[in-house]
Parts: C-alpha cells; sequence; structure tokens
C-alpha cells in the first residue's frame, strides 16, 4: 500500500480526552455482483450544468448456470510439450498454447517455462478453483496469455482462507487467483469470472494487457494489478475491489530497456470500476485515450458510491499514537480475538498525520477481520513475529468498537487508550468535505494523469482525479503532479475535489462537468485552453493554491467555463495569486453578495482580463485593473434565475447564458465592449442592466471605490 500523508482532524468521544467533536466517518461499504445486474441506467441533473447526464453500466456477465461440469483436460496443442501432473496440479515446462476444458474443483496450473518462452492458456469452458494457491499461476516465462476462447464461459476461484494482510510481502507471496512473475495478457472473446476471496484477483509483477475479453473480477484486494503497466485495449471489463483498489500499479522506475513503469492505459472498451478505495491508482501516470479499437468508457464508483451491499471481509481502522510516543524500532499490532487463545494479529503500518491542536499523532492502519468481538494492541521489535513471548507494549483487552474508526493510545508506557472517531472535517464550520479519512479518489496517479478521449464518469468520496507531487519517484525525478484534460468527456461527482493537482492543471479540449465537489478545480496553477467546462463547488469553484514551485495562477486563454458556488462563505474563482485572462468564455456565478469575504472572484494578487468575455456574478471583492479590456460593474443589481443575453444595444449578441439561482451584483469585462457603445444585460424580453461604456472602468463596485483590483485581495 503506498502510504498517503493527510492532515485530519481527531476527535475523541471519551470525555478524559481533550479533544473536540466532530462527525464520524462513513462506512465503509462496497457494490457486490448482485447489484451489478440488469445493466442499471442511472440519470442525475448535474449542479453545475443544465440538463441531463446518463450513466450506463454493464450488464453482470456472471451466469452460474452456464458454468462447466465436464471433467477437466488440459491439451496441448500443435506440438507443445504435455505439462506434468501431480495430483490436481499441472506444470507447464515449455512453450506453446494449451486448450483448457472442464471442471477442475482443487487444482492449479503452473508455468513453469523457459525465460524466453511464450505460453498461451486456452480457456474454453474451463473452471478452475484452488484452495491452497493461485488456480493460475506463471512461475517464470517471458509472457503467458490467458485466453477466452470465443463463446466460451470461464471461471477462475483463488479458495484459499486467512488473513492476507498477515502473509508475507516478499516476492513468494502468490496473492492473486491468476498471478505471473512475468509479462501477462488476458484476451479472447469469451467471458472470464474471477473470485478472488483472500487477495487480488489478477496480479502481475511485470506488465499486463487486456483485449477484447468479457471479464468481471471481484476480489478483496486490488481487482487488477500490474507491478510494472496495466493496458486495457478493449473489451467488457466489471473490476470490484471489497476492501483496496480497482486498478493499481506498484513501480515508478525504469525497465532495464528504458521503459518507465507504473502507467495505467486505458484506450479501449467499458470498463466500470467498484472499489473500497482508489478506483485506480498509478505509481507514475494514468493516460485514457482513444486506441485502435474505439472510444473507452470508464465509470468509477469509490467507496459508499460503490454500493451497499456488502462491506467485504474486513474494516478498516486506526491506531493513533503521538509522535513523541512512537517508536521507530517498533511494529504494532492489532490483536482480534474472541477467547484468549483464539485470535489473530492485524499490522497496524503508517498511512497518515494526524492533528489536533498543536499535537500531531501517527494513524496507523489496520484491518479488523470480521467475526472477532474483542481487541488488544501490542508492539514487537521492528521485523518481528508477534507472539505471547516476544511483545514490548500491551495494552488492556476490551470489546471492539464498531462504531468508532480509531483507538488513540493516551498512556506512554503501555498502549491504553480511548476509542475516537477520525474525520476530514475541520473545526471552523467550513473546511469539512465530507471526504473519507482513507484515500478513495476516482483516478490517482503519481505524478501525472491525462485525459484525450473517451467517456468518464467518476463517484468519488473523496477528490475524483488527484496527481500528486510528493516526494521523489523511483525513477530519480521529482514528481510533476499534472492533470490534462485535452479531448473526452468527464462527470465527476466528488466528496472532496473535482480534480486536484498538485501542479498543473490544463483543461484544452473535451467536456468537462464537475456536478458536485468541496472544492471543483484545485491546483497550483489551472490553465483553461479550450473545450467546455461546467464547475460546482461547495466552497470554492476554482482554488488556485500554493503546489509546486510556480507562484499560484489561474489563466484562462479560450474555451468555455462556467462556475458555480451556493450562497454562503464561498469563492467561485479563488487564487492564492493572480487571475489572467486574454481569450475564451467565463461565466462566474458566486455565493457571497457583499464581496467582503467572499464573491465571485477572489484573488490575493491581480486581475488581468485583455481578451475573451467573462461575467463574474455574486459579491465583488476584485475587477479587472488598468490595462485590460473594458469592464463594467455593479454593485446591489438583483438577478433572478432564467436565460441572460449580454448584447449591444440594438446590436449584435455577445453571449447568451443561464442563472439557475438568484445572484445580487455583476461585473463584465470583454474584449467585444467598446467605448461609446451602449449595452444591455436582459433577461428574455426584460432588460436587467443597461449602460454605456464611456471609460475603460465603467460603473460601481460598491462601497471601497470603482473598478479596480486592489492590493492584497480583499477590500
Amino acid at each position: 500500500m503506498k502510504k498517503n500523508v493527510r492532515i485530519i482532524s481527531l476527535i475523541c468521544i471519551a470525555l478524559a480526552a481533550a479533544l473536540l467533536l466532530s462527525a464520524c466517518a462513513g462506512t465503509l461499504v462496497i457494490k457486490t455482483s448482485d447489484s451489478v445486474n440488469g445493466g442499471t441506467t442511472t440519470s442525475v441533473t448535474p449542479v453545475g450544468k443544465t440538463g441531463e447526464t446518463t450513466v450506463t453500466v454493464l450488464d453482470d456477465p456472471s451466469d452460474g448456470d452456464k458454468e462447466t461440469t465436464d471433467d477437466f483436460a488440459i491439451t496441448a496443442l500443435d506440438g507443445a510439450a504435455e505439462p506434468t501432473k501431480s495430483g490436481s496440479t499441472y506444470t507447464i515446462t515449455g512453450p506453446g498454447e494449451y486448450e483448457l476444458t472442464g471442471k477442475l474443483s482443487d487444482g492449479q496450473i503452473i508455468v513453469n517455462a523457459g525465460d524466453s518462452d511464450e505460453v498461451k492458456l486456452i480457456l474454453n469452458n474451463c473452471s478452475i478453483s484452488c484452495s491452497y494457491g493461485a488456480p493460475i499461476l506463471a512461475e517464470n516465462a517471458d509472457k503467458v496469455i490467458v485466453n477466452a476462447e470465443k463463446g466460451s464461459y470461464n471461471v477462475i476461484t483463488d479458495a484459499r482462507t486467512g488473513d492476507p494482510d498477515a502473509a508475507s510481502e516478499s516476492d513468494d507471496n502468490i496473492d492473486a487467483a491468476i498471478y505471473a512473475k512475468c509479462d501477462l495478457n488476458i484476451s479472447g472473446t469469451g467471458t472470464i469470472i474471477v473470485s478472488a476471496n483472500y487477495d487480488n484477483g489478477i496480479k502481475t509483477k511485470d506488465d499486463l494487457s487486456i483485449k477484447k475479453v468479457t471479464l468481471k473480477v471481484e476480489a478483496y484486494g486490488n481487482a487488477l494489478k500490474g507491478n510494472d503497466s496495466i493496458t486495457i485495449k478493449s473489451g467488457s471489463l466489471i473490476l470490484i475491489s471489497t476492501s483496496s483498489d480497482g486498478i493499481k500499479t506498484e513501480n515508478s522506475g525504469v525497465s532495464d530497456k528504458g521503459n518507465q513503469k507504473g502507467t495505467i492505459t486505458i484506450e479501449g472498451g467499458s470498463v466500470d470500476i467498484y472499489s473500497a478505495q482508489d478506483g485506480i491508482s498509478a505509481a507514475y501516470d494514468v493516460e485514457i485515450k482513444t486506441g485502435e479499437d474505439g472510444e473507452p468508457t470508464v465509470n468509477v464508483f469509490t467507496s459508499t458510491y460503490a454500493g451497499s451491499a456488502s462491506q467485504g471481509s474486513s474494516t478498516e481502522k486506526y491506531l493513533i499514537i503521538s509522535t513523541s510516543n512512537y517508536s521507530k524500532t517498533s511494529d504494532y499490532y492489532a490483536y482480534l480475538y474472541n477467547t484468549s487463545d483464539d485470535g489473530v494479529y492485524a499490522k497496524c503500518t503508517y498511512e497518515t498525520t494526524v492533528r489536533s491542536g498543536r499535537t500531531s499523532y501517527y494513524g496507523l492502519v489496520f484491518k479488523a477481520p470480521s467475526g472477532y468481538a474483542n481487541i488488544a494492541f501490542c508492539s514487537v521489535a521492528a521485523g518481528t513475529t508477534p507472539d505471547a513471548s516476544n511483545l514490548l507494549l500491551t495494552s488492556d483487552g476490551q470489546a471492539l468498537n464498531t462504531e468508532m474508526n480509531g483507538f488513540l493510545v493516551t498512556s506512554s508506557s503501555t498502549l491504553d487508550g480511548e476509542w475516537v472517531q477520525l474525520s476530514t472535517g475541520g473545526n471552523d464550520g467550513k473546511s469539512g468535505s465530507g471526504k473519507t479519512t482513507y484515500s478513495s479518489k476516482g483516478i490517482k496517479a503519481a505524478n501525472s494523469i491525462t485525459v484525450s478521449g473517451g467517456a468518464v464518469t467518476i463517484k468519488a468520496m473523496d477528490d475524483g482525479i488527484h496527481a500528486n507531487a510528493d516526494g521523489t519517484l523511483e525513477n530519480g525525478s521529482k514528481p510533476l503532479g499534472n492533470i490534462t484534460i485535452s479531448g473526452g468527456t468527464v462527470t465527476i461527482d466528488a466528496a472532496d475535489d473535482g480534480m486536484h493537482a498538485d501542479g498543473t492543471l490544463t483543461i484544452s479540449g473535451g467536456f468537462v462537468n464537475i456536478q458536485t465537489s468541496y472544492e471543483g478545480l484545485e491546483a497550483n496553477v489551472i490553465n483553461i485552453e479550450g473545450g467546455e467546462s461546467y464547475v460546482y463547488g461547495r466552497d470554492d469553484g476554482m482554488n488556485a493554491c500554493k503546489g509546486t514551485a510556480k507562484t499560484p495562477m489561474i489563466n484562462i486563454t479560450g474555451g468555455y467555463i462556467e462556475v458555480t458556488t451556493p450562497s454562503g462563505d464561498t469563492d467561485a474563482v479563488d487564487s492564492n495569486g493572480s487571475f489572467v485572462m486574454t481569450g475564451g468564455t467565463a461565466i462566474i456565478k458566486g455565493g457571497a453578495s457583499n464581496g467582503m469575504m467572499a464573491g465571485s472572484v477572489d484573488v490575493d494578487g491581480t486581475i488581468t482580463v485583455t481578451g475573451g468575455t467573462i461575467i463574474a456574478f455574486g459579491g465583488i471583492c476584485e475587477t479587472p485593473g488598468s490595462g485590460s479590456v473594458n469592464t463594467y460593474a455593479s454593485s446591489g443589481t438583483s438577478f433572478s434565475a432564467g436565460t441572460y443575453t449580454l448584447a449591444e444595444k440594438n446590436g449584435e449578441t455577445i453571449l447568451s447564458f443561464k442563472l439557475d439561482s438568484s445572484y445580487q451584483s455583476v461585473w463584465v469585462a470583454s474584449g467585444s465592449i467598446s467605448l461609446g457603445k451602449s449595452y444591455v444585460l436582459s433577461n428574455g424580453s426584460s432588460d436587467v442592466l443597461s449602460w454605456t461604456q464611456s471609460k475603460q472602468s465603467e460603473g460601481s463596485s460598491g462601497s471601497g471605490g470603482g473598478g479596480g483590483s486592489r492590493p492584497g485581495g480583499r477590500w
């Protein structure tokens, strides 16, 4: 698990803990196979855009009646060497094609060929279940291809039991139903159903490629994991993770051939992801683009958006220790039990930073398997497996609190403490986004994310799309933290940011609709260069904040964008640097009415508009200064919902748009407004505002002065 550092609020229900009460985080629930039956179509009305967005998910291909009951057989084709057999384990030691038919109730297919060998497993109405290892295991080869024969129905079941999180993380841990230590291709025009209750669904240590196949994976761990890369070229994929990420890569180094590792590429097919945590998590880049087989369709549902039928076999909780009491030479464990001698140990690993006031804590995450009523905590020397004889610190045993998601250590000499609830909400009544305390982003990458084609729909209990710029990648470079949307359609419902880039967020084409979010677009630098975008944020619609080394900036050079925030202490556009517009069209609809605390466009630097058209409704914080196009401001004018037109009086229309709510005040800046001419802003046949532009900055911005940016970004 790649560790993330997040700042979250810590609260405690115990009177002895001097911490503030906060709202509880939502319970983790996951969509199961039954909840994707029927190709469900969901229609929603976007907040930031008039109209209706339809999300169609795939039909569940599972059909128990189709699973074969014939005797199992493996046939070597075209001169391939016959596999060896030991009990119910079949081993392939050479290259070639092998056809698998019938039902292997408790057995295993192992590929242990030469380093340069390619092995193709043709599944032709085949069912393999294994209780002692991976049903399909590629120990050695150059490449293994798992191909579903046309029209065939195939089932792969990892029937192992136990706690996968307690297993070794070494190369010997075979933790997937289909597991490869070499390149792995999943292909064909048949159907493959993978069930992996133990851990991952399909995993390779190298590159994973998927083409044409109808594939459903339901896994406790990652549905798909390719340590080096994952490429989805086509096919129909339903990917379900009941406790982890949907699609994940692990490495960000460079291969011996000079290829960058860690990228997830989707260039065709239909992909539906239902994940407890991140939908797509890349160690390097994510690329969604149009490939040889057409436009991809990607639907991502995380955490509670993934459904409510099942929670999976474990619940994520936190052991919270102050940084002063934490020992770097120790490992920490939760011991879950019913009676004293029937318990299991769950390792607590660093996941997040927790702060309350001036005190900092480490949040160590662990997964509490179901079926246990009691819990205790202990520590051992780092790298040691805990048992009754080697424990360093221990807590008293107590009932497992199913209502709280954290245990706060309050004793410096033991691990005793109190149950608490972690929440991302702040104490100011404004900063809480309602997102999960764990990472449940729609699409996440450690370097960059690009969308140039296809249709992407995301419903996430965290950020919709998130690009990091933390630390140093394995290739030695500093990550960029960039997001680029240049084509396709992107629709997002997010509990936190719609899109968040630690570096630069660029929209140069396509259609973007942030229907719900806490902050719609957030990045160090935001570039709107083209396309059509609609953004709704409950706090800020667009926020240029501190991130990489660049000064925060919002830069609009083309395209069309509407930004909306609700009433209250909200900014439609908020830049911790400046706002520059040289072209395009922007309709800004801010929540505050007076501009003193928040409003339409709020900057710490200056507003400069030298081209295009911007109309900003709501409180007037600043307006364009000298050197900008002609500007008109009107403080206190009321605008009701309706369809509006900005036009030259008795002349050509400059712009038409729609307001869904009422606003007080407006400012307009446009390269189409000329000195000496009269203009009107009308709602249908009613002229709401009319003026003659006699100078560069016309009208009244309210008490505090006329148009023009003021130093410091606030009046």
